[in-house]
């Protein structure tokens, strides 16, 4: 139908005119009922255009039936009393049908636009499910990666299960904080990391006299981007509190993520006692996993001595530099191996 109120108003002069031949073809017929054939144009014209077409018919109707088929004709003075009530009726019968279909034009076009919003939403939320699902899968499958990893490496069965339960709380803490931007499933950093550093103050570190902090820039991450950069961030900081303060130890961990020139930059810094020869670090586990994660974001893992004084001893600075967008780690990503 045309939109142009020129168009819609001439089409409507066009119908009532069609509509006044044919009541005046009709008219041996019809001669009691001036009105009856053109409640249905007006009621066609309501319902096909807006409101003042609608109204329009009612009035041109109105002067055609006045003019060609009431007493007298060819004027637009009606004699009879009874003729001029009819007429009255009619003009109020036909401006409510104008007004009533109308709005049922209005309803059905407002139930038609919520159904294809609705349809949207539903499209929109099956594609994400089917993302999270197929997330969950690849999640799953790192998960099962790490584990046969880790059973083929040296350690005992229980540091195997914790280090299990640290990464699964990552992908834990990822969805709770999942949203959707532009058809995108992102994680903003700011909220991950910082409740991740909570998390550990509160539920590893405990009464030891070690200190972790946060410093973390607000970026959006893709949800497996985010995966990633939680599970690095963990084990440094878990690998700090197991090797870097022994024998109860007083110190510091502190861990910033800052976008840099086009990259996301992790670092995370201790001021405890480095990388010692004579003792054991572990079964380096975690540090084969966190290089895995480093290559699916395309970036670089540097372990490096703090640069104060140069001295080992006085802790490590690691840092993991990777491109800073969404788009960083595909869908498809392989599982660690």
């Amino acid at each position: 139908m045309p939109h142009a109120a020129w168009a819609q108003y001439g089409i409507t002069l066009l119908l009532v005119g069609l509509t006044a031949l044919v009541r005046y073809a009709l008219d041996p017929l019809l001669f009691k009922y001036p009105f009856l054939v053109f409640l249905p144009t007006i009621l066609v014209i309501s319902l096909l255009f807006d409101r003042g077409a609608g109204y329009l018919a009612v009035v041109l109707s109105g002067l055609c039936s006045a003019w060609f088929f009431m007493r007298p004709e060819w004027a637009l003075w009606i004699a009879e009393p009874g003729d001029r009530l009819a007429f009255l009726i009619y003009m109020a019968l036909g401006f409510g049908i104008a007004g009533g279909a109308n709005a049922l034009r209005r309803t059905n076009e407002q139930l038609r636009l919520s159904w294809d919003q609705l349809s949207a939403v539903n499209a929109e939320k099956d594609l994400m499910l089917h993302e999270i699902h197929h997330r969950i899968r690849n999640d799953l499958q790192q998960i099962c990666a790490q584990l046969t990893l880790a059973a083929h490496r040296s350690g005992t069965g229980q540091d195997i299960v914790n280090g299990t339960i640290e990464r699964i709380g990552v992908l834990s803490r990822v969805y709770v904080r999942l949203r959707r931007v532009e058809g995108v499933n992102i994680v903003g950093s700011r909220d991950f990391l910082e409740s991740l550093v909570e998390d550990i103050q509160l539920g590893v570190v405990g009464v030891r006299p070690v200190a972790v902090s946060a410093e973390v820039d607000d970026v959006d991450l893709d949800m497996g981007v985010a995966v990633a950069v939680g599970t690095v961030a963990n084990e440094l900081i878990t690998n700090a509190l197991k090797y870097a303060f022994p024998d109860g130890r007083s110190g510091r961990i502190d861990l910033t993520f800052r976008k840099e020139e086009g990259e996301c930059v992790l670092r995370v810094c201790d001021d405890g006692v480095g990388i010692l020869s004579d003792r054991p670090q572990g079964t380096g586990l975690g540090g084969r996993i966190m290089r895995q994660l480093a290559l699916q974001l395309r970036g670089s893992l540097d372990i490096e001595p703090r640069p104060d004084h140069g001295l080992p001893e006085h802790g490590l600075k690691v840092t993991l530099r990777f491109p800073c967008c969404r788009e960083a780690l595909p869908d498809d990503r392989p599982a660690a191996a």
